[in-house]
C-alpha cells in the first residue's frame, strides 16, 4: 500500500497534548446519554395514566365549557398570559384523552431541553467541565414533577429560553436578532430570570473585548426588564386573582419560606431515595444502585469521565465561579416566592415552584462532585446518584399510574352514587390514607372531585357537589362553611342544604402501591370497566358513624356535550359511555 507523501509528517506531527485534550473533552458524554434514555424509559409509564391535577382541572373546565377564548381569559387573569398557548395547544391536541398530550409534549421537550443545555454549558471554558453532570442530573432530577402533569409548560417555556443563548450564536443574522425574542416568551414563566447569570458567565468567557460583550447582553437585559414592567402593569393579576400572592409584610415569613425553599434539596434527595428503594424494594435496589456505582468506576477513565476541578489554580478559581453562580441561581429562584410567604415543598404534586432554583442546586451538586479527587470516587458517586433518582423518576411514574386507578375508580363510583338520588346535597369525603395513596400526598381539592361530575351530571337533576374532608373545602370561609358550592373556584354554586358523610377506602379491592407491580397496574389502567357503578375500591355511607351501602344509577350524557369523552376517559367509564345522536340524545 502507498502512503501519499506527507500523509505520516502530518499524522506525527500532531500535538499529542492537544489531541488528548480534545479527546478528554468528547469524555464525559456518556452521562448525557445515559440520562437521556433513563429519563425516556423511567416516564414511559406516566404516559399513560388517566390522571389530571387540582388547577388543571380548572383549565379542563374552562375549556369545555368556554373554549379558547375562555382559557386565554383565565390565563390572562392569572398573570399567566403566555401558558394560555401551550395549554390550549395540549387540550386540542388530545381532547379526549386530557393530559395525555401535556405529558407527551411535557417529555418531549425535556429530552430536547437536555440536549439545548449541554450544548449551552459548553460553550464556556467554566462551564464546560460541568456539563456532562449538571445535563444529566437535570435530567433525572426528581425534585419535580411537572412533566408528568399540564405543567408541562414548564418545560415548554424553558425551550425556548435555551433556544434564546442557541440562536444567539447563530450565523444567521435573523435568527441572531429572533434570540432576544425568544427569551421575552419564555418569561412567560418569569423566574426564568433566575438562571440568567448564566449568560452572563457565557458571555464574559467570550473572546470579545468587553464593550461588545455588553453589547451581546443588552437585548437580553432589555427583555428581562420588559418582563418586570408588564408583570407589574398590564400583566398583573385580575379578576379571581387580584391581591394573590401579594408582598408579606413580615419579615419572619419571608425568612422561613427562604429557608423552606433552599432546604428542598437535602430532603428531596432524602425523599427521591426513600421512594426510589421502595418501587423495587431495598435488597434489589441496593443491588442496582451498587451495579451502577460499579459500571460507572469501570468507565470513569473514558465515556464517563469528569475534570478535577482542584487541578491547578486556574481550575480552583473556576470551581469557586461555579459555586456562586449555582448559588445566586438557587437564592434569586426561591427569593421571589419567598418574598410571598410561599415556598416549593418536593412532597407535593405541584413541586414546580422548585424549577428555577433547582438548576443552581444541580450545578452545586456537579461542582461538589467533581472537586473530589480520584476519577473513579468521583464517577461512582455520580452513579449512585444518576440511580436513585432513576428510581425516584420510575417511582413517580408508577405512582402517578396507581393514583389515577385509584382517583378514577373513586370518582366512577361517587358519580354513580351522587345519580342515585334526586335531591341534592353537600357530600363530605373521608378518604382513608389519602396520603399513602395520593400521588406525593397531594389533596384532592373541589377541582378533582367536582369537575368530571359536572361534565357528565344528568341535567335534568339538581346539582349536588362532593369534597374531600382534608383540602380545605369545609374550612375555607369563602367556600362551602359559607354556603358556596366551588367546581373549578372559578365558579361556585349555592349549597344544597342537605349534607352527608361519605367513606371511600382502596383496601381489599386495591392493593397498595408498593404491592402492585408494573405490569398489572399497567393492564389495570389501560382495562375497559365493565360496570360504572362498581369499583375496586369501597364506598359507603357513614350514619352516626357506621358504615352503610350507598344505592348506586348510571347515567350516559349525550356524545356531543363538550368535554364528556374527555371526563368519560379519566373516569374509565366503560364504552358507551355517552350516547349518541344515532341512539337517541337523552
Amino acid at each position: 500500500m502507498v502512503t501519499p507523501v506527507g500523509f505520516d509528517d502530518a499524522r506525527t506531527n500532531v500535538d499529542p497534548k492537544a489531541a488528548a485534550l480534545r479527546q478528554r473533552e468528547r469524555a464525559g458524554i456518556g452521562y448525557v446519554y445515559v440520562a437521556l434514555v433513563l429519563a425516556f424509559v423511567t416516564a414511559v409509564p406516566a404516559l399513560f395514566a388517566r390522571e389530571v391535577f387540582g388547577d388543571d382541572w380548572t383549565v379542563y373546565y374552562i375549556y369545555w365549557t368556554q373554549g379558547a377564548a375562555g382559557v386565554a381569559r383565565v390565563l390572562w387573569e392569572s398573570a399567566h398570559a403566555g401558558f394560555a398557548i401551550p395549554m390550549t395547544l395540549f387540550v386540542t391536541l388530545l381532547n379526549d384523552t386530557p393530559d395525555v398530550s401535556a405529558r407527551l409534549a411535557g417529555l418531549a421537550c425535556h429530552l430536547v431541553n437536555g440536549v439545548l443545555l449541554h450544548s449551552v454549558l459548553s460553550r464556556s471554558s467554566y462551564t464546560r467541565r460541568i456539563a456532562d453532570l449538571v445535563t444529566a442530573l437535570f435530567l433525572l432530577s426528581p425534585f419535580y414533577a411537572i412533566r408528568l402533569t399540564l405543567n408541562a409548560v414548564y418545560d415548554f417555556f424553558l425551550l425556548f429560553y435555551l433556544l434564546s443563548y442557541e440562536l444567539s450564536y447563530s450565523k444567521v443574522r435573523a435568527l441572531r436578532w429572533s434570540a432576544p425574542f425568544c427569551l421575552l416568551f419564555a418569561l412567560s414563566l418569569e423566574t426564568l430570570i433566575a438562571l440568567e447569570p448564566v449568560r452572563v458567565v457565557l458571555a464574559w468567557s467570550g473572546p470579545e473585548r468587553w464593550r461588545q460583550k455588553l453589547a451581546r447582553l443588552v437585548p437580553f437585559w432589555l427583555a428581562v426588564a420588559a418582563t418586570i414592567v408588564l408583570r407589574l402593569t398590564i400583566l398583573g393579576k385580575s379578576g379571581h386573582y387580584a391581591g394573590q400572592y401579594s408582598f408579606a409584610n413580615d419579615f419572619s415569613i419571608i425568612a422561613n419560606a427562604l429557608y423552606a425553599h433552599l432546604m428542598a434539596f437535602p430532603s428531596g434527595l432524602s425523599y427521591a431515595y426513600s421512594h426510589g428503594v421502595a418501587l423495587l424494594g431495598l435488597p434489589v435496589s441496593a443491588a442496582v444502585t451498587l451495579a451502577t456505582i460499579a459500571v460507572f468506576a469501570r468507565f470513569s477513565s473514558t465515556a464517563l469521565w469528569t475534570p478535577w476541578l482542584l487541578n491547578g489554580r486556574s481550575t480552583t478559581n473556576a470551581m469557586l465561579l461555579l459555586l456562586v453562580l449555582g448559588a445566586a441561581i438557587a437564592l434569586i429562584g426561591a427569593l421571589p416566592y419567598a418574598l410571598t410567604g410561599v415556598y416549593g415543598d418536593v412532597t407535593r404534586g405541584e413541586s414546580r415552584l422548585l424549577f428555577p432554583s433547582q438548576f443552581g442546586v444541580l450545578i452545586l451538586i456537579a461542582t461538589v462532585v467533581q472537586a473530589i479527587p480520584g476519577s473513579r470516587v468521583r464517577a461512582a458517586v455520580a452513579g449512585g446518584l444518576v440511580a436513585i433518582f432513576a428510581l425516584s423518576s420510575a417511582h413517580d411514574s408508577k405512582w402517578l399510574l396507581y393514583d389515577g386507578l385509584l382517583s378514577s375508580d373513586m370518582l366512577r363510583q361517587v358519580r354513580a352514587a351522587l345519580l342515585a338520588d334526586p335531591e341534592p346535597k353537600v357530600v363530605k369525603l373521608q378518604f382513608e390514607n389519602s396520603h399513602v395513596f395520593s400521588f406525593r400526598s397531594r389533596c384532592l381539592g373541589g377541582n378533582d372531585m367536582n369537575v368530571a361530575q359536572t361534565i357528565l351530571r344528568d341535567e335534568n337533576r339538581e346539582r349536588s357537589f362532593i369534597y374531600t374532608d382534608y383540602c380545605g373545602d369545609f374550612t375555607d370561609p369563602h367556600f362551602v362553611v359559607n354556603g358556596n358550592c366551588p367546581v373549578s373556584y372559578l365558579e361556585t354554586f349555592p349549597c344544597p342544604p342537605r349534607r352527608e358523610t361519605w367513606r371511600y377506602r382502596a383496601a381489599p379491592g386495591i392493593p397498595r402501591p408498593d404491592d402492585i407491580g408494573f405490569i398489572e397496574l399497567l393492564t389495570a389502567t389501560l382495562g375497559n370497566n365493565s360496570s360504572a357503578t362498581e369499583g375496586r375500591g369501597e364506598l359507603m355511607q357513614l350514619k352516626d358513624g357506621e358504615p352503610a351501602p350507598v344505592a348506586r344509577a348510571e347515567y350516559r350524557p349525550p356524545c356531543n356535550r363538550p368535554g364528556v369523552r374527555g371526563a368519560a376517559w379519566l373516569l374509565a367509564l366503560p364504552a358507551p359511555a355517552c350516547e349518541g345522536a344515532a341512539s337517541g340524545v337523552r
